[in-house]
């Protein structure tokens, strides 16, 4: 069932049954930077008035000016409302940035007291005009961050104050994170974030607030998340043919408090977020998975019969996690098209119920009343998979077949043929060189075999698998990689090369399969394995960058990051020298260094025999090299390089004190792609690249600026 909220598993369930709740400090940890003071409330809009009732207390008895962009959930002001703050609208650009030129000019509204910047949809926003016009004016900037999943470039560091809303984003029934922080425009002081309270005693401020009628008890609020939740796991709640309509009152909002409930956040929360916060990470990935898969079918103008849909802002490598997967339609039809697609079961959206202000002076608000009416959202969230949307979609798949003529043979070709082969790939990697399959089956008792697609007499594809029996009688198939592509495939042969390959995974036959598939993350792609029956049980998947040798040697430095650049001179004014070594010495000196660094960072890789074996059983076409840089007769560092076909591949690097202070690193890479551009490789693949687990050495990779490029990830099929 596609859900419009993400849904707890039944084992999130059970663990916050017996899960004593974190302290709230931990809890808070993946928004709070350091030197920040972070408290737990229900929901965001409690925040806000309650940053209102801190800001009155330097004028008591004057109503607070607060301006909000016009762009803004009516539901989320009820609190704030109910202070008694005088709410003033200010305008959006297109881009959902503050239109500051028109805030300057909005000087009859009187000067703001608080200012609330929206970073909408997982976005930041552009902080820095709206920062600078808080600070003349002497108010309060509040970063409202509620759709940004967690802290990111651009967020949390320019306002007095940050919203978070991780029940927007998590499977728990309430929790907002509120953020106070120094160095803000609104020069808070230290004895003055004191002078709040301590965090703990946060929502008890808001006691006199709640008292609104019409505010629910948490613990009622708690009670009905959960049966709803539950009734969804097990599929049974309701579809989403029906729901509002798209077009509000033209008048005024009705009054919603009623959906808003008391400021404490519950233990129920607490419970289930200690189990989830720590893993933001995956999260991320799965919701940028979920939009490229919608992305891949509404974007196509004959799947839901609408046309001219565009999509809004999308991420490119994860720089920020999508909210909702949001798309353009002309206003004309776009009350159309959400009936259509209510119609089909889609869990569409519009959003937000504009305020009552908003939309009786529409005319003020051309911009915002624009944007709520030609934007629609789809859930991105973790709880949906591929093949749920691929099944609700229902998009025609044509079957391929034998009538494209293509064929698997297997094992029956020479190394030398499959090298040649190999070398036309381009961009090949490491996984399915024939040497590195030798040394896989002599190290760890793989059995391998090796296939060639082929379109009537042309090959098209290589493809090198692992197999081994378990227990006697299930056979595991591994593809790590693959298949190669010798030429660029079209959609219906990619299809036909993983159906053929999805026949070796068939669970009453004994035989599973794993795979990790050479093919780039995008919708098409996930969407034809999810099609195939393919299951992903995690979304991490390899990620790393190339640079293209093909490009002339000064062009590739100028494209070098600045810094690292500068890095570079300076190493190579410290008096550097390289040696290229290829013999058993020096192997064996990169793997004592190798064997340091995993037991001082206490990390797992390929085993050292696994190198000694790659070494053993690589042709004359392939070379492992150990590139070492000496200062003043030592080596400092060292990195190890294996060339398979057109590529080359980093393997693993060591840098001592000294190679650090001497930017040695940035020597050596340097020099290495040098070394590969004689040799005549077209490709030198970085190895891989991890921001999340190894930020530093992720950032120095991508100081190449080479082209970054992310698989599709681990599925099994059975």
């Amino acid at each position: 069932m596609l859900t419009q909220a993400p849904l707890p598993t039944w084992r999130n369930l059970f663990r916050a049954l017996i899960r004593r709740p974190a302290p709230d400090a931990v809890l808070a940890s993946p928004w709070c930077r350091d030197g920040e003071i972070a408290g737990w409330l229900s929901r965001s809009a409690w925040s806000i008035a309650l940053i209102a009732l801190w800001r009155s207390r330097r004028a008591p008895g004057i109503p607070l000016t607060v301006w909000i962009p016009d762009y803004f959930c009516n539901t989320a002001l009820a609190p704030l409302r109910a202070t008694g703050a005088k709410l003033v609208f200010y305008s959006l650009t297109d881009t959902l940035a503050p239109d500051i030129a028109a805030c300057r000019a909005h000087s009859d509204a009187g000067d703001p007291d608080l200012f609330l910047l929206v970073h909408y949809f997982g976005q930041a926003a552009q902080a820095a005009p709206a920062r600078e016009f808080c600070s003349l004016r002497g108010a309060w900037l509040i970063e409202d961050a509620a759709h940004v999943l967690r802290p990111i470039d651009g967020v949390g560091t320019y306002g007095d104050f940050v919203l978070y809303s991780p029940h927007k984003h998590l499977p728990i029934p309430s929790g907002a994170v509120l953020i106070a922080r120094t160095g803000g425009p609104g020069r808070i002081q230290a004895d003055e974030v004191t002078s709040f309270g301590a965090p703990i005693t946060w929502a008890e401020q808001l006691n006199d607030l709640r008292k609104i009628a019409g505010f629910s008890s948490s613990r009622a609020r708690t009670a009905i998340w959960l049966a709803k939740r539950t009734l969804q796991r097990l599929k049974l709640g309701r579809g989403h043919r029906s729901g509002p309509p798209f077009m509000e009152s033209p008048t005024v909002a009705q009054d919603s408090a009623e959906e808003l409930e008391a400021p404490q956040l519950g233990r129920v929360a607490r419970r289930l977020l200690a189990g989830l916060h720590c893993d933001l990470g995956s999260v991320a990935r799965r919701r940028q998975r979920h939009a490229l898969v919608w992305d891949s079918f509404l974007l196509e103008d004959a799947v839901l019969g609408v046309s001219a849909v565009g999509a809004t802002a999308r991420p490119v490598h994860r720089e920020w996690t999508s909210y909702l997967a949001g798309y353009r339609v002309d206003p004309i039809v776009a009350g159309e098209t959400y009936g259509l697609w209510r119609q089909k079961g889609l869990p569409v959206t519009t959003w937000p119920d504009l305020p009552p202000e908003v939309i009786e002076k529409r005319a003020n608000h051309s911009n915002a009343w624009m944007l709520r009416h030609s934007r629609l959202y789809l859930p991105v969230h973790q709880s949906l998979s591929a093949w749920m949307i691929l099944r609700l979609l229902k998009p025609p798949i044509k079957t391929i077949g034998n009538e494209l003529g293509i064929t698997l043979e297997w094992d029956g070709l020479t190394r030398l043929q499959w090298n040649e082969w190999e070398a036309q790939v381009g961009r090949s990697n490491l996984m399915q060189n024939w040497g590195y399959g030798v040394a896989k089956s002599v190290t760890s008792g793989w059995r391998v075999k090796r296939g060639v697609f082929y379109r009537g007499n042309q090959p098209i594809a290589l493809v090198q698998i692992l197999q081994k029996r378990v227990a006697g009688f299930l056979r595991i198939t591994r593809i790590n990689r693959g298949p190669l592509s010798i030429r660029t495939l079209d959609t219906q042969e990619h299809r036909a090369v993983w159906t053929e390959l999805s026949r070796l995974g068939k669970i009453f036959s004994g035989s599973l399969l794993s795979v990790a598939p050479e093919l780039d993350l995008s919708g098409l792609s996930l969407a034809l394995l999810a099609g195939l029956k393919f299951r992903q049980f995690s979304p991490n998947a390899w990620e790393s960058a190339c640079v293209d040798l093909g490009l002339d040697l000064n062009m590739l430095r100028k494209r070098l990051d600045g810094k690292w650049r500068n890095m570079l001179v300076s190493s190579e004014r410290a008096g550097l020298s390289l040696e290229i070594e290829r013999d058993n010495a020096a192997l064996e000196w990169m793997m004592s260094r190798y064997q340091e660094l995993k037991s001082a960072k206490g990390f797992t890789g390929l085993p050292i025999s696994m190198y000694v074996a790659l070494r053993k059983h690589l042709d004359d076409g392939s070379k492992l090299f150990i590139l070492r840089s000496i200062h003043q007769g030592e080596p400092i560092a060292g990195i190890c390089l294996i060339s398979h076909g057109a590529t080359a591949t980093y393997l693993l690097g060591w840098n001592g004190d000294r190679g650090r202070a001497l930017k040695a690193n940035q020597y050596l890479l340097w020099r290495a792609i040098s070394l590969l551009k004689e040799l005549g490789l077209r490709w030198f693949d970085l190895g891989g690249i991890n921001e999340e687990h190894t930020p530093g050495i992720s950032a120095f990779k991508l100081g190449l600026n080479g082209s970054r490029y992310e698989l599709v990830g681990e599925y099994w099929k059975w």
